[in-house]
């Protein structure tokens, strides 16, 4: 199936001629008028989109930086990173969104700790 962007790109293509729906003449003007500003929009909402991705990466990147700021060669868990970092917007999930991906980039290293009885995961940044 083809997508609306398709579908209107072949549209725009097509020598319409005027056409009257009930009382209402729809010129072909009209059709390439109405064409056109559709894929202007599309053309916004994908330009709004990746703006709106860059600035979420940009962002990822940041917190990032901060939890790598906050590792040293001593294992830290995910609640030690948290503390550390002491901003209400930066959630244990977020902290573990971002260490496994600076575990993937193979900036961080990830090691079974034992603390008390319970074994956590602590992280510590790769030298």
């Amino acid at each position: 199936m083809a997508t609306k962007r398709e579908v209107l790109e072949a549209l725009n293509t097509v020598n319409f001629e005027d056409v009257t729906v009930g009382d209402t003449v729809v010129t072909a003007e009209d059709i390439k008028n109405y064409v056109e500003t559709t894929l202007a929009q599309l053309d916004n909402r994908a330009a709004k989109a990746a703006e709106k991705a860059a600035e979420k990466k940009a962002a990822g990147d940041e917190v990032r930086a901060r939890i790598k700021a906050v590792l040293g060669n001593e294992p830290k868990t995910t609640a030690d990173i948290v503390i550390a970092l002491n901003d209400p917007e930066i959630t244990p999930a977020r902290v573990t969104a971002r260490l496994t991906q600076l575990v993937n980039l193979g900036e961080v290293e990830k090691a079974e700790i034992k603390i008390g009885d319970r074994k956590l995961m602590g992280y510590t940044v790769v030298e």
